[in-house]
């Protein structure tokens, strides 16, 4: 059974795509949502046997299906700094979801262009920093005995959306709600950043 990131790099390989997509990433904005993210991931932890294509635009490690099968999707109220009316809570749509699980980090204030961040991690020297913009708040994750619990603040899993110069990552689903603000919030931080150099 392949899932839904191993098809979409196994049909861009097949297609002569990957390489592209490749180039394309190290000069071009891009989001990867939920399998997007996978992809867009520097490696992947449980990955299938053999092996995953990846794109390797975010010096991040990601797992597949980090809250479990189908049955253990949710939904969660996220609080999103650089966001439009961010006192406004975000409803993230987790479908299998992948968890962030390594980003080496230093503590962060406040970032350029006044956006507020909650950690900046430090990447390799030649990557920009990471900028962890939302997490999921305590008690949101069902409860399933397959999962280890999340009773540690600082937990990556908790990690569910991050930017790394022009390129962002949700682990959830923004485009399957009808709230905008993810879609400005990529369009001002990782599009026209570019548009003006």
């Amino acid at each position: 059974m392949l899932s839904e990131s191993t098809t979409i790099a196994l049909l861009a390989n097949l297609a002569g795509l990957l390489q592209p997509l490749r180039e394309f990433t190290k000069t071009k904005p891009i989001w990867g949502t939920c399998a997007g993210a996978i992809l867009l991931a520097q490696s992947v932890e449980n990955p299938k046997k053999g092996g995953q294509e990846l794109l390797n635009g975010m010096t991040i490690t990601v797992a597949r299906n980090g809250w479990g099968s189908q049955v253990g999707s949710f939904e969660a109220p996220l609080t999103v700094e650089g966001l439009s009316n961010s006192h406004n809570t975000f409803i993230g749509i987790f479908i299998r979801a992948p968890v962030c699980i390594f980003y080496p980090y230093v503590p962060c204030s406040v970032a350029p262009d006044s956006l507020q961040v909650i950690k900046e991690i430090n990447s390799s020297p030649d990557q920009p920093p990471i900028r962890v913009i939302a997490r999921l708040p305590p008690g949101v994750v069902p409860k399933s005995e397959a999962i280890m619990p999340l009773d540690n603040e600082d937990d990556p899993r908790r990690i569910v959306a991050v930017q790394q110069g022009n390129h962002l990552l949700t682990t959830f689903h923004p485009e399957l709600t009808k709230d905008g603000r993810f879609h400005e919030y990529f369009v001002r931080a990782c599009v026209l950043p570019l548009l003006s150099r």
